[in-house]
């Protein structure tokens, strides 16, 4: 049979007996004391293999005896080797400092004394090499013969004294210590808008590491898991991290850790917006329309927009919600050339407005060209063809072309006949591309027309007037 101890019980257990025939019962009994002093106490019978008894007392060596009931016949005991539940110091305080280590606790009553062994570097064992016995005065300790820096282990245990007078130790509490300067809090943490979120940056301090945390409240940050990720350190000297906040209110808090010390830091709050979702943009000469989804709370959003060669900005408007749903969507004159739109939501927050991350479509440019035809010559039988544009841009091929009928054709057709065509050039901002052409005459009534030659997804010629174009 064994007594094992199980926190603040001890479980005993034994073997059965295998030979008896009809119902066997088990008789469990406690003895403690030594001596004259020995009492036992019947604890019950059973007819399994196991008792657990929560009735002993902390600092009570106790022996189990097991006796096997049959038939009214009692056999010899069984006696287990000695118990003792023995708990440990409780509420253990720790301060460290650079030259001083110092450790509270409560000892248990049944404790006879409490013993605290050191070792430097590792964790003592016995009263070897290394191993200093630390004197205390029952409830504490202030070790002022430790080194900056150094690793210290401190181990306490409860000592008891059992009914023979033997000693026993509770397994022990393992503290380690390294003593050096009071780690510095980060005083100067910043959050500021990055790539595709925010990024957090502060000044290292001289010893120890800091973390990163976030929550809803400066205290609800700490009280979590740190930021995953290290800091990269740019050429300001400034440490940087990214951080993925979630929309609404967060503060994020830096914790300078060395060793056992936390210092923590200003807390910095943060309000993010969150993104608009399925933007997208269509083009209509040089005006541009825009569409998206608007996130919860969201009532307003700022659209940018840039050249895309340089990413030079050319416009920028804000846009309430009420405004957006009562007009369908966002639509603003925004040139002809390649662009980057840009959306953020905008969410104001006391006297601070944030700006939630870009969302972004691209636009390829379009060339917009205006044409006039002017009767000229003799009897006004001729015209002349003008081509011009607002922005500078690359012209196409442009193929002046005549078409016999009523009706004013808006494609080539088969009866076109070719009169010009101007070759491909760039033009500058107001330039003019004038040609003179000579319509047929054997063939009225007809039309003037101009049409690109090649793809035309990303040219569209502005028409003059019906009364131009009609011969």
């Amino acid at each position: 049979m064994t007594a094992r101890v199980d926190g603040s019980r001890v479980v005993v257990t034994w073997r059965p007996d295998t030979d008896a025939e009809g119902p066997v019962g088990y008789r469990v009994s406690r003895r403690t004391g030594h001596g004259g002093t020995a009492r036992e106490e019947f604890l019950g019978e059973v007819t399994g293999v196991e008792l657990v008894d929560d009735r002993i007392g902390a600092g009570v060596d106790a022996h189990y005896t097991v006796v096997t009931v049959r038939q009214g016949q009692v056999s010899k005991a069984a006696v287990s080797t000695p118990a003792m539940i023995a708990p440990d110091v409780s509420e253990v305080r720790t301060t460290v400092d650079e030259s001083e280590v110092a450790v509270s606790w409560r000892r248990p009553p049944e404790a006879t004394r409490v013993e605290v062994l050191r070792g430097a570097g590792a964790p003592p064992h016995g009263k070897g090499t290394g191993v200093v016995s630390v004197e205390h005065d029952g409830s504490g300790f202030r070790d002022t013969s430790v080194r900056a820096d150094q690793e210290y282990f401190y181990r306490i245990r409860a000592v008891y004294l059992t009914s023979q007078g033997w000693t026993r130790g509770s397994q022990g509490l393992l503290i380690r210590a390294v003593p050096g300067p009071r780690a510095e809090p980060v005083r100067d943490l910043r959050v500021d808008p990055g790539t595709g979120g925010r990024v957090a940056s502060w000044t290292p301090p001289v010893r120890g590491r800091v973390r990163l945390y976030v929550g809803r409240t400066a205290t609800a940050a700490t009280s979590g898991a740190p930021v995953a990720g290290e800091p990269v350190q740019g050429s300001d000297g400034r440490h940087r991290l990214s951080l993925s906040l979630p929309a609404g209110v967060s503060h994020v808090v830096a914790m300078t850790e060395d060793g056992e010390r936390r210092v923590v830091g200003s807390p910095v709050r943060v309000v993010v917006a969150p993104p608009v979702t399925g933007l997208r943009a269509e083009r209509y000469d040089t005006v541009v329309r825009l569409g998206w989804s608007w996130p919860e709370h969201a009532s307003s959003a700022l659209v940018t927009w840039a050249k895309e060669s340089d990413g030079e900005p050319i416009g920028w408007e804000r846009r309430t919600r009420v405004r957006y749903d009562a007009e369908g969507g966002f639509e603003t004159p925004m040139g002809s050339g390649p662009l980057v739109v840009t959306v953020r939501t905008t969410i104001h927050s006391g006297t601070d407005e944030a700006l939630s991350v870009p969302t972004t479509v691209r636009l390829p440019g379009r060339v917009v060209l205006d044409y006039r035809v002017e009767p000229v010559g003799l009897l006004r039988r001729e015209r002349l063809v003008h081509l011009s544009a607002d922005v500078p841009c690359r012209m196409p091929r442009i193929a002046v072309v005549f078409t016999p009928g009523e009706v004013q054709p808006h494609a080539r057709t088969g009866r076109d006949r070719v009169l010009s065509v101007l070759p491909s050039q760039d033009l500058e901002a107001g330039e003019r591309v004038s040609v003179r052409v000579r319509p047929p005459w054997d063939a009225a009534p007809g039309w003037l027309t101009c049409f690109p030659l090649g793809p035309g997804d990303d040219v569209r010629l502005r028409q003059p007037s019906v009364r131009e174009l009609r011969l």
